[in-house]
């Protein structure tokens, strides 16, 4: 199979392969790991879906692994984890390294022709609809979706993942057919691979036949628009009064991956909040969930937080704080060979060209400090009399 290297050769860095059928192969290297971890990411979400299609994406992710990875089982034990987002849908696995040929061929299966029999569907649907019902019964979870509503009018981001319960109960295998046609294909998808000999193993992957597809890369374009920058603020009565309020912001692009760590893990540590991101392509949206008597006190609550984290980062003790309590918990989550090629899969993101980076030692505290200024001016902007003095 001809290949094609692409990206910096750094001998510390990811390696970055490009198949004759489109797909990316991205490898980390974890020497010494006697684990491999593998994600395959396709594009392709629910933000994907037209008119008609709601939930249609994740009815795709539950067939794909029930019926094309049979089960999703690699080897003698572990089975293949998926997840539908808005931008994208995941499959990811965790093996041994004399594994990882064989979770490379259930994940390449993902690209196989998916014709699901009646039953096969019939038993999926059920099951995400006790999903949905888990799901709905969580007043968090309703009010995080009012949240992406709110913030993304009128564009495919506003509706739920889970899609319309009416559409879902009606997919036929026919349906499920065509979708999967128009977006499972090896051009439209990422795997990475994090290993102790990556070079070696992704030369082996890039060899097996089954991660190839016939016919030439698919370039069907997107259905989702970018959201508007803006803000909301939803909430939710949640019982003794209190509501469950969600205060979020969408902004072109996305901020410095190292930043946003560290000044995530400083918020949480030092007020117990955690400030949320997800990726919308073109865009970000950054949100935070929380209990308060209504919408401006929570609102205000999370500004006033986010100045006293700031204070306290700039204050004698901020370096020590930085360190203690963020930089050195994010440089151990580093270590996680999962968590490593989660990042490597955003990193290779073609479609908003976010950058990953972790943090080191030269993070500066000011660094830190200006993102947590920027969330409290933009989390501020939210309330309608203007931010908290």
């Amino acid at each position: 199979m001809p290949v094609l290297t692409t990206g910096p050769r750094d001998p510390t860095g990811p390696r970055h392969l490009t198949l004759d059928n489109g797909l990316q192969l991205v490898g980390v290297r974890r020497p010494g790991s006697p684990l491999a971890a593998l994600r395959l990411r396709i594009d392709v979400g629910s933000a994907d879906e037209a008119p008609g299609e709601h939930g249609l994406a994740h009815v795709l992710e539950h067939l794909v692994v029930r019926c094309s990875m049979g089960g999703g089982r690699v080897a003698d034990g572990a089975l293949v984890e998926a997840a539908t987002g808005r931008p994208h849908t995941s499959y990811d696995a965790l093996v041994r390294t004399g594994d990882i040929a064989t979770a490379g061929d259930v994940l390449g299966a993902a690209f196989r022709q998916l014709k699901p029999d009646t039953r096969h569907l019939a038993d999926e649907l059920a099951a995400i609809r006790r999903e949905r019902a888990q799901r709905t019964a969580d007043v968090r979870w309703r009010v995080q979706e009012a949240m992406f509503a709110a913030l993304c009018p009128d564009t495919p981001y506003a509706h739920p993942v889970l899609g319309d319960p009416g559409t879902v109960d009606g997919l036929t295998p026919e349906a499920v057919h065509r979708f999967h046609s128009r977006w499972y294909h090896p051009s439209r998808a990422t795997l990475v691979i994090g290993a102790h000999r990556v070079d070696e193993e992704l030369a082996a992957l890039a060899e097996r036949a089954r991660l190839r597809a016939p016919g030439q890369p698919r370039t069907e374009s997107r259905a989702a628009a970018p959201p508007p920058d803006g803000h909301a603020v939803v909430s939710e009565a949640a019982g003794a009064g209190r509501r469950a309020v969600a205060v979020g912001f969408t902004e072109p692009g996305a901020p410095a991956d190292a930043g946003f760590a560290l000044a995530r893990r400083s918020v949480r540590a030092a007020r117990g909040i955690d400030v949320l991101r997800l990726r919308l392509r073109s865009h970000t949206c950054t949100w935070v969930l929380l209990s308060a008597t209504d919408e401006s006190a929570a609102v205000r609550s999370v500004a006033v937080a986010l100045r006293a984290v700031r204070e306290l980062l700039l204050g004698p003790d901020g370096a020590a704080l930085l360190r203690t309590e963020a930089l050195i918990p994010e440089l151990r989550s580093a270590e996680d060979i999962q968590q490593s090629v989660a990042d490597a899969s955003d990193a290779s993101d073609a479609s908003d060209r976010i950058p990953a980076a972790r943090p080191t030692t030269a993070t500066g505290v000011g660094e830190v400090a200006d993102v947590i200024a920027r969330w409290q001016r933009r989390f501020a902007a939210a309330l309608p009399e203007g931010p908290p003095t």
